[in-house]
């Protein structure tokens, strides 16, 4: 049995983030959200149960622990490979993280070449660049602003509300096709079957930038 976990980017498309269950030949036997509950209460993990149970299976039942890994907000990061990690090592399930891009890339209606932007802040945005559907990995562009569009040579972005002003603007004036996402938990379970798993322990997320706290920190004279 496979579990897959979406949560990166809540705050995007709060009603798609969520986990699956999907039994070993790809048939999905479970698909909860992530609802919002209580701030003391782990709303992941209680999702989680919420399938299992659904699904009417046991922890030991898991062969592959799939995660949704970046980039997307910090914390919810930080909290779905966490939790990834704690299961599979108490498991035995196999682990496999994979980038929050290629899981929005397999659901993408849109033309081809494309890109997914993840991670909007200010007047910039993370770029991976998909020539096609069958495009399974991505060409990593990293951070970026709206003038780098022009030399990808796509038809199309895939982007969240938070794409800056600019990288709208200039989507406009190159004929380019807005698309939202899809943050999709069974996406992410059907790329994780044909990875190879990692040690739990070496799991980390994608984070693009350095993160909030640490930038202040060091602006307030912390050590490098």
């Amino acid at each position: 049995m496979i579990l897959a976990i979406e949560t990166s980017n809540p705050s995007a498309r709060p009603d798609a983030a969520g986990v699956a269950i999907l039994s070993p030949d790809g048939g999905v036997r479970a698909l909860e959200p992530l609802r919002p509950i209580d701030h003391h209460d782990d709303a992941l993990l209680a999702s989680i149960d919420r399938a299992a149970r659904a699904a009417a299976i046991s922890p030991r039942d898991l062969s592959l622990v799939a995660v949704s890994i970046g980039p997307g907000g910090y914390t919810a990061l930080r909290i779905a490979v966490a939790t990834a990690k704690l299961i599979a090592e108490a498991t035995g399930a196999r682990c496999v993280g994979v980038p929050t891009a290629r899981v929005v890339a397999r659901r993408a209606a849109c033309p081809a070449p494309f890109a997914v932007a993840l991670a909007s802040k200010a007047d910039t945005t993370h770029l991976t660049r998909f020539s096609g559907p069958g495009d399974t990995t991505g060409t990593t562009v990293g951070i970026s602003r709206a003038h780098d569009l022009a030399g990808l040579g796509i038809a199309a972005l895939v982007a969240d509300r938070f794409l800056p002003a600019p990288f709208a603007d200039e989507c406009r004036r190159l004929a380019l096709e807005l698309h939202p996402p899809r943050f999709d938990p069974i996406a992410c379970a059907e790329i994780a079957r044909a990875s190879e798993p990692i040690d739990p322990a070496a799991l980390l997320p994608i984070y693009p930038r350095e993160p909030e706290a640490v930038a202040l920190w060091r602006a307030r004279g912390g050590a490098t």
